[in-house]
């Protein structure tokens, strides 16, 4: 479903620098939008074991199945591209998911798709640049759950595609 959305989001201007940050049913989300072409990256980790997976795709997409986060990744993605279809922007978006102990029973995908809608929904805190929002992530994670997550900001190539210099920076 949300492969047939991005054509269109793939024709919107740009959107602003923002997070999110939701949870249900201990699935804590948090969205984060760079002003760039559309490009997604999901990070899930459980804070039980710290372990990480992740999956990304570049703005021509994905050509084969999101083999570590699997259904995850294509509900979070279908959330996400709803969201910015409602508000005609194109972002850059990474999604850090935190599982909790308070998810004690998985209860398949729908869990994703509907912690992430829920997390979008709210309204989003904006920022004047990259490094201040990643500022305030940093902290928030650590604040709420003690788990410093430079590493995986780090391990991030939706991150590290944004410090190549756009074409568009030179005119």
């Amino acid at each position: 479903l949300s492969k047939s959305l991005l054509p269109e989001i793939k024709d919107f201007e740009k959107g602003d620098y923002c997070a999110y940050f939701g949870s249900y049913l201990g699935n804590y989300y948090l969205v984060l939008m760079f002003p760039s072409f559309w490009s997604y990256e999901l990070f899930e980790t459980s804070l039980e074991t710290k372990g990480t997976t992740t999956d990304y795709e570049s703005f021509t997409g994905r050509k084969s199945y999101a083999e570590n986060c699997v259904g995850g990744y294509y509900t979070v993605r279908l959330a996400v591209a709803e969201k910015l279809k409602e508000i005609k922007k194109q972002n850059a978006i990474l999604v850090l998911r935190f599982i909790s102990n308070e998810y004690t029973l998985p209860l398949g995908v729908w869990v994703t798709r509907e912690a992430s809608r829920k997390t979008l929904l709210k309204k989003p805190i904006k920022f004047a640049s990259k490094e201040l929002m990643l500022t305030y992530s940093k902290n928030l994670i650590n604040k709420k759950f003690g788990f410093d997550i430079s590493d995986i900001l780090q391990q991030s190539l939706l991150l590290k595609g944004l410090k190549q210099r756009m074409l568009e920076s030179y005119a």
